[in-house]
């Protein structure tokens, strides 16, 4: 098995731009089967906590293996505990075998509103979708091929190069090409060989600033970290690094000190933020500041 980080396959070329999860995935295939042609793929997000290392070890053995034998694309889901909006779904089929539960996918659903995300919870066969991924580099280019066409014609002519000395220019001219899609909407939601994997250990995605709030410390019905007083406030997160911050009358709010910047935001809004980010992108005045 070989494992490459998809970030770090995309930086070693300095100027390539971020293009969603199925390009970072498609090109750190890419570069794995140049090395290996029955490499396995792991795809871990960063920003997750886990506990319980060995359960988590067996976990990823076992999707290994589904990978291997079933030829299939395995997703790792997560028993849902509250009506997540944030999360995308998976809907779980039959059982396949395994020691730890293992489920043939009937579909993935993403982001669900409130009542929706709540009939998932009492329906009792949905899981979170973890984001976490493994399958073969081989079988998930061929579902590329099928669902992405176009964006597997040009990963196709980044493989020609890899390891040459024209894979850089090569990498530049045709990632700038492709039309960014994340995994889940260009891929699962529509390969026919999804299998997941029911998370035994413990997870928690801390990607967003609402979903840290379940690390912090709690002060009087708000969660903080660094200087911070507040007073006659209730369910904020507040996160300072060298001011003071001091709340008076304030409810359901993120602040954040950054040193440079400044972010006060609608707490309920905390999902919206990468448009918001994207946004402050196109102003070239701001470009300093992110």
């Amino acid at each position: 098995m070989v494992i490459l980080n998809c970030e770090n396959a995309a930086l070693k070329v300095t100027y390539i731009v971020y293009k969603e999860t199925a390009t970072c995935i498609g090109l750190s295939a890419v570069k794995l089967l140049k090395k290996d042609k029955d490499a396995v793929m792991l795809v871990l997000p960063s920003d997750h906590y886990i506990q319980n290392n060995k359960k988590f070890i067996d976990t990823i053995s076992q999707a290994i293996q589904i990978a291997e034998r079933r030829r299939g694309l395995v997703t790792i889901g997560v028993n849902p505990t509250r009506p997540e909006t944030g999360y995308g779904y998976i809907q779980i089929g039959d059982r396949v075998g395994g020691d730890i539960p293992t489920y043939k996918v009937e579909r993935f659903t993403e982001k669900p509103n409130l009542e929706v995300a709540k009939d998932f919870l009492v329906d009792g066969n949905y899981l979170w979708n973890s984001g976490m991924f493994v399958w073969r580099a081989d079988v998930f280019l061929r579902e590329m091929e099928k669902y992405l066409p176009k964006m597997y014609k040009n990963l196709m002519e980044i493989y020609k190069d890899v390891g040459s000395e024209n894979e850089e220019e090569t990498i530049k001219e045709q990632y700038n090409l492709i039309e960014g899609i994340s995994v889940d909407f260009g891929i699962m939601q529509k390969t026919r060989k999804a299998y997941t994997i029911k998370c035994e250990f413990i997870w928690d995605d801390i990607g967003s600033f609402s979903s840290m709030t379940r690390f912090l410390n709690e002060f009087r019905g708000n969660n903080i970290l660094g200087k911070t007083f507040l007073e006659e406030s209730e369910d904020c997160f507040v996160f300072s690094k060298d001011k003071l911050i001091i709340g008076f009358g304030i409810k359901d709010l993120i602040i954040v000190d950054a040193g440079d910047v400044l972010l006060v935001m609608d707490k309920n809004k905390d999902q919206e933020l990468k448009h918001l980010v994207n946004q402050i992108k196109e102003e070239k005045e701001y470009e300093e500041y992110l």
